[in-house]
């Protein structure tokens, strides 16, 4: 069954369709899986990209949901186009700019919800009024309930120590990506071509931060599907997953050292050493792991 990611937020300006286009080139080209965009906003932005760029075999629907409307004709329209791509796609990548007139129950028909933030104060206060509104979706209790991924997007360095993902302010449980950094050349890029072909900062920390999704993805299916004693869990081994026990995030990227292994980039540079590569090579690693980074959501959540 195709994985689906939701990519959405209230605020303008903040990557959504730069994370969409591109997440959706990566799965395309480095995951060689077949992937559909399903683009939303009225604009077009993602679509416009990935038609313009070079083909990257990922199948572009640009239609809008009709959310001037409301009632339930938005996610009947949603789960109509949903229903028509999933035959022809292991990944499904929709890019949807939310307001207040869509109920949350569209975010059920996902796996995972991607929510781009950039750190300044009102951009931050914005997207945690959306997240703790719409908070009973992501602590429900059903296992259907999407998993929601912060994703820190256009952060400067000198942000990268700004310790701004607290319980406080993020009152829901959640997944915390690596920050995708702010450089010039993302929006040279526009139509032309996908962050992931970059050797700058900007380009190499969106690599990072895709393949950390790719990782998370593997955590939901793991979770999704009960584990047999004869079947292997690879690199995202665990104590707990051996044991056939639920992994919980805990809002956590690099937790303290008792959790780090549990985190998304934790098993990524775990991955990576096993395979023999450089910790150093990549400049998002080399920077060392930023403060805010290093937070728990909820602390007293248990793994």
């Amino acid at each position: 069954m195709a994985f689906k990611i939701l990519v959405t937020s209230q605020k303008g300006g903040v990557g959504k369709s730069t994370l969409s286009a591109n997440l959706a080139a990566f799965f395309s080209i480095q995951q060689h899986e077949r992937t559909v965009l399903l683009d939303w906003d009225p604009h077009g932005s993602s679509s416009n990209w990935l038609n313009s760029a070079p083909d990257t075999g990922v199948h572009v629907v640009h239609q809008s949901l009709p959310v001037d409307q409301g009632g339930n004709r938005p996610i009947f329209d949603a789960r109509t186009q949903i229903r028509r791509a999933l035959p022809n796609c292991d990944v499904l990548i929709a890019d949807l700019t939310w307001t207040d007139s869509l109920a949350s129950e569209l975010m059920f028909e996902f796996d995972m919800v991607l929510v781009p933030t950039s750190v300044s104060e009102i951009e931050l206060a914005a997207t945690a009024g959306f997240l703790n509104r719409n908070r009973w979706v992501f602590d429900a209790a059903s296992s259907k309930r999407p998993q929601l991924v912060v994703c820190p997007t256009r952060v400067l360095t000198e942000q990268l120590r700004s310790n701004v993902f607290s319980k406080q302010r993020f009152q829901v449980s959640f997944m915390l990506a690596p920050a995708v950094l702010e450089g010039q050349k993302a929006r040279e890029l526009f139509q032309r071509g996908y962050l992931m072909d970059q050797e700058d900062l900007c380009g190499r920390s969106f690599y990072d931060f895709a393949k950390a999704i790719v990782a998370a993805r593997l955590i939901r299916e793991t979770n999704m599907a009960p584990v047999k004693e004869s079947q292997p869990v690879g690199h995202l081994s665990s104590p707990a997953l051996a044991a056939n026990k639920p992994y919980r995030p805990t809002g956590v990227l690099e937790a303290q050292s008792a959790t780090a292994q549990y985190s998304i980039l934790g098993k990524y540079r775990q991955r990576r050493i096993a395979e023999g590569e450089s910790l150093k090579a990549k400049p998002v690693s080399g920077l060392g792991v930023p403060d805010f980074l290093k937070r728990l959501t909820r602390p007293s959540a248990k793994l």
